[in-house]
This record gives structure tokens, sequence and C-alpha cells, in this order.
């Protein structure tokens, strides 16, 4: 069944709609905008008939009974009823409605890659994967697979950060429920490709961190020189590259992919701007864990990862572009173009609670959240201290106490000083504080 402008639909819970145009369309179907008889706009996708089964009919039933809860789980565009034809001759045919995203504050990767839209800054960038990590995480925990992530899939809004995951349809009970779609080549696990497994939260790991890497990147962790020397893009050529023999091209102990082609350049910059830990993640991910899916990186780990990062963005007093600080870096120089000047530091604080140890810049409204204290996602809000400028001489730097506790700061003399709440530690390197919750160092 075609639909055309102000064709008529019905819905098991929201009364009639009429379609105003297609938008687009895919593998499985089309998607059109659609309008209800209190003109509010939602999105409709139709299924091609082939891809109209009963099986998928109640798949797409099953999820609209079991919406994700929580922040993570708002961010997937969900499936929020079934969509029928009113003509009872074309009753094979069925779609499913989902809201309507703003596509002026929204965009996709290649979005941003096109010039369409601005590229983020570092620190959102940071926020934008901590985000999906969160959110595939909480999915994971409520027993589904993705099955099909992508950048296609994944769109955010490149100043704030906040995320949206679309295209939910094929979402699925984890090594249950069947699916009529196996994923994006590009972002194929190689047991799936090869058939060998099936789509799981596993393999949706694999697809998790080749996103991460081509948000990262814009470039595919796998495209290098053994890639670039293929003429005939086809089938059996990627099966290659993504299965059979698949190789990172930043492999530190396999040089047989490495981005040699002048058309690669732009990938060693990027590589070169990424800090240890993130480079650490992006290998286990596609070393460790290419042929044992146990091993990659889970949601967690991700998500520290971009927390971290984000919390140790600084620029480059010299030309101003973003930069990572990681303990892991000896001589802290400017990735950008030419630049390559070295960066000072400013102070930076030790923290140790049951979470672990973690090093953070102080610079000017840098912010400890809670997360630091207990390892959880959903504290990243909660602020316990923020650094400072003292009102009276605004020269002097230190970290305010947000918490309803009092400090206790071990000066440079000795003396123990209690720090009330919103009173601040000064910025002094080897001053040490006991918060309760965990203890910290300030370095400099």
């Amino acid at each position: 069944m075609v639909l055309i402008t102000g064709t008529k639909l019905n819905t098991q819970y929201r009364g009639q709609l009429t379609i105003e145009k297609r938008l687009g369309g895919g593998g499985q179907g089309e998607v059109f905008l659609a309008y209800d008889d209190k003109n509010a706009r939602y999105v409709v996708k139709w299924y091609f008939k082939e891809q109209a089964t009963e099986a998928q009919r109640k798949a797409i039933s099953d999820l609209i009974s079991k919406q994700l809860k929580g922040e993570a789980g708002k961010r997937f565009i969900w499936p929020l009823d079934v969509v029928t034809s009113r003509d009872n001759s074309n009753t094979g045919y069925f779609g499913y409605l989902m809201e309507l995203i703003d596509r002026k504050r929204f965009s996709e990767l290649g979005d941003v890659q096109s010039g369409r839209m601005p590229q983020p800054s570092i620190a959102t960038l940071c926020k934008i994967c901590a985000e999906a990590a969160q959110s595939y995480r909480q999915l994971h925990s409520a027993g589904y697979c993705y099955r099909d992530i992508s950048a296609g899939n994944l769109m955010f809004d490149p100043k704030n950060g906040d995320v949206l995951i679309c295209d939910n349809d094929n979402v699925g009970v984890n090594n249950m429920t069947e699916s009529q779609v196996l994923g994006t080549w590009e972002y194929m696990a190689p047991e799936v490709i090869l058939k060998s497994g099936k789509p799981s939260t596993l393999t949706d790991l694999h697809s998790l961190a080749v996103l991460f890497f081509m948000m990262w990147m814009w470039h595919h962790p796998f495209h290098g020189d053994m890639e670039s020397s293929i003429r005939s893009w086809d089938i059996p050529a990627k099966r290659k590259i993504y299965a059979e023999q698949p190789v990172f091209i930043f492999d530190p102990h396999n040089k047989a992919n490495y981005p040699n082609d002048p058309d690669y350049k732009n990938v060693h910059t990027r590589w070169q701007a990424c800090p240890p830990l993130l480079k650490a993640t992006f290998t286990k991910a596609f070393v460790d864990g290419l042929n044992h899916p146990e091993q990659r990186p889970r949601e967690l780990e991700w998500f520290n990862c971009f927390v971290q990062m984000k919390d140790n963005v600084i620029k480059c007093p010299s030309c101003g572009a973003e930069n990572i600080w990681d303990n892991g870096i000896s001589k802290f120089t400017c990735w950008y173009k030419n630049c390559g000047k070295q960066i000072p530091l400013p102070p930076r604080v030790i923290l140790t609670t049951q979470k672990g140890t973690s090093s953070l810049i102080l610079k000017r409204d840098s912010v400890i959240s809670k997360y630091y204290e207990k390892g959880s996602m959903e504290e990243l809000e909660n602020k316990i201290a923020m650094v400072v400028q003292n009102p009276q001489n605004p020269s002097i730097w230190g970290l305010r106490n947000l918490t309803k506790s009092t400090w206790q700061a071990t000066m440079l003399d000795g003396k123990v000083q209690k720090v009330q709440p919103e009173r601040a530690v000064p910025l002094t390197p080897g001053i040490k504080f006991d918060m309760g919750c965990g203890k910290g160092e300030i370095q400099g």
C-alpha cells in the first residue's frame, strides 16, 4: 500500500491520523509526517509488504507496553502506537507511530560532517557519548538488545549535548526474540556478519565502539591500507574488512591496516588529539574484544571514560583549541594543526573514594559531582564541590564544599582546619582534605 498526502490511517489508542508528507525511506519501509484530529504532529514508519510480518507487529506491540523509565530511558524515541490502514483490502500493511524530532535542534553525525549543523565542542562530544553509553546500558540492563546501533540512529543537540536514539523498532529481548534486521554493515560485529552468532548485547557493544570511533575520528576503525587497496567495494570486500580479516587501523601490534593513504590524514590528527585513556579503550574494543566479545568495553567503562575526559578539557592559551588532559600524558602539548605549544596545567585534585582514584583539572567553574564518590551514572548532576574565586581577593582560588558535611583540611604546616559547607579549600599544591566520602589532595 502506497501512502500519499491525505491518506487516512487508524491507530489503536490515538484515533485517526492523516498523512501530511513523506520524509524518507530505508530498507524496512518509509517514514511520513502525519497529524491527528487535534493537529498534533507525529512520525509514522510504514513497513514494506515483506517487512510487515506478524512477528514484527507483535514486537512493536510489546515495545509499546514496555517503555524505559528515567532520563536515560527517555532518550529512546520508543514506538507509541501501531498504525494500520483504514482500507480493509490492505490489512496486511501496518506501521508504528513515534514522536516528531526537532531537526532544527537535533542532528546526525552526517549533518555535522557535511557542515549542515555545527560541530559540537570536545566537552559537548564527551557528554553526547556519555549519555549514549548511559542509555544503552539501561536498555541492556532491562534485558533488551538494540541490534542496529549506528550513527544514523543517534541524534544529538550539538550545542548542549542532549541525545535522542531513534529507529527502535528492532529492539528485542536479548538472545530470545528474532529480528528482521541484523544491523548496518559498517557497525556489525564480525560474528554477526559471519553468522557464527546472533545480534545480542555483546554484539551491540561492538557496534557501540564503532559508533564512538566514528563520532571522534569521523573514520571507520577498519578503513586503512587493506580497505583502500580494494577496487570494488562489494559484499565480499566488506566481509573481508569487517569480519574475515578485520585489523584495527591503530593496532599497536599489527600495522597491516595502518592508514597511510593521504586521504586519511584527518584520522591521524584526530587520533593524536585523543587522550591515552580513550586510545586504550578503543584498542581494547578493536583488538582484545574483536574476536572475544566478552572482552569488549562495557557501557559503564565508556561512560567513565567520557565523564573523566569531559572534566579534563582545557583550552590551549596560544590558539584556543580544546585539549584533553590525562594523567598518562607526560608532556601536555596542543594537538591543533601547527600549534604544538606546551599547555601549562592549572592545579589538579587527586580524589580517592570508594569508586577509585581520579585525577581532575581544577579550572574556572570546574565541578566535582557525586559520581566520583559512588560511581553511579545517576549521580552525575549532584555536585559535591566547585572551583570558586575568593570574593575579597579574586586572585585566590578555592574548592568550595557543596555538601552538608564539614570537611577536614590538612594545611602545608600540618595544621588541620575545618571546612564548613559553602567554605573552600585553597587550591594550594600539597593541601590534603577529607570529605568524609573520600579524600583529596591538591597538586600543581
